[in-house]
């Protein structure tokens, strides 16, 4: 497998730790609170400056008219983070709204928002840093406290914009979602340091569109790569189909596993395998990636030449909406030596 796809499987476990206080994004707090004070009466502002001295805040944000009641917007910066549009519509029609957005930077590490729960799902977004992602140390999520989701892998697939769903306690009417890059790990940890980043994030809700959306099709898995051979390969639409079971026979010597994915989730579709009685470890991320010869995403021990085996895997999409569908393709090639990534 390549560095990157490696390096993956070895991160997202450390714990957040506590990062010092930004006391200059609160005197820029205080600095609009005091412009906005020349047109609110004095009790007003009293009550702002109060909302300031707090760790986390609510700033009114006057919204387009809608369906659905307008919210305040939490903010932990003056000036929204450009690239976290208010409002967006992906590619299969989920409306996006932006609740709140703040910026971590090398002195500001660590920033915590306090959202309000209206029943449509929540997803937090970043901005990737435009050099090599794999160098950087990400922000990891909490929600109340509790880690949530990883530290944005979209970001090592090339995407500006990572976003990644969040697990909501059930009957909570606010949650406080908290990014943290002290002490998060990078894809190139094993190699070198990992650096620092400004990182702009933001909390969006979204309502899914009304009827199942289907994803674009997958281009064929080439017949060959070089001197692999196709010995089989499955395909599906999550969540209509979620597991595979290819049998292929051996011409003395490894198989290798490879799969794509299409549709507005496909960079959070996951799939766990198995070849034969061993499984792999962890889920694989699904790629949109065309295979080459040597970049190998996972590759099976020596099987003896007409030696049958049985290669299967489970789909999952992390907090994934029925309506939001992904296509996945599985390609199992075999080869008489194993070609290694570059």
């Amino acid at each position: 497998m390549t560095p990157t796809l490696r390096d993956l499987h070895e991160l997202f476990d450390d714990m957040s730790a506590a990062a010092p206080d930004n006391r200059g994004r609160i005197t820029q707090l205080e600095r609009r609170i005091r412009r906005d004070t020349r047109h609110r009466a004095t009790g007003t502002a009293l009550a702002a400056a109060a909302v300031v001295a707090a760790a986390t805040m609510f700033v009114p944000t006057v919204l387009s008219p809608g369906p659905t009641p307008p919210h305040r917007e939490t903010t932990a910066a003056v000036e929204p983070p450009a690239g976290l549009p208010m409002q967006f519509t992906s590619n299969d029609g989920s409306a996006y709204h932006r609740l709140a957005f703040a910026t971590l930077t090398k002195e500001a590490k660590k920033a915590s928002l306090t959202v309000p729960v209206s029943g449509k799902p929540l997803e937090v977004a970043a901005l990737c840093p435009k050099d090599n992602p794999t160098r950087f140390a990400g922000p990891g999520v909490l929600v109340n406290g509790k880690p949530s989701s990883s530290w944005f892998q979209q970001c090592l697939t090339g995407e500006r914009m990572a976003l990644e769903a969040v697990n909501v306690p059930k009957s909570a009417d606010h949650v406080t979602i908290t990014f943290d890059t002290a002490n998060e790990p990078c894809a190139r940890k094993q190699i070198e340091p990992c650096q620092p980043a400004d990182w702009p994030v933001a909390v969006y809700e979204y309502t899914p569109p009304a009827q199942p959306v289907e994803p674009a099709s997958i281009e064929d898995f080439p017949r060959t790569l070089g001197t692999l051979k196709l010995a089989g390969q499955a395909s599906g639409v999550w969540p209509r189909t979620s597991s595979f079971k290819l049998t292929v026979t051996s011409p003395g010597g490894y198989f290798r596993v490879e799969h794509r994915c299409t549709g507005d989730l496909a960079g959070r579709l996951t799939i766990t395998y198995r070849i034969g009685d061993e499984a792999s470890q962890g889920a694989w991320i699904c790629t949109r990636g065309r295979p080459t010869e040597t970049n190998a995403m996972l590759w099976s021990r020596k099987v003896p030449e007409g030696a049958t085996i049985t290669v299967s895997g489970k789909v999952k999409v992390q907090a994934g909406h029925p309506n939001r569908q992904a296509r996945w393709s599985v390609a199992v090639y075999s080869s008489k030596i194993v070609k290694l990534a570059h």
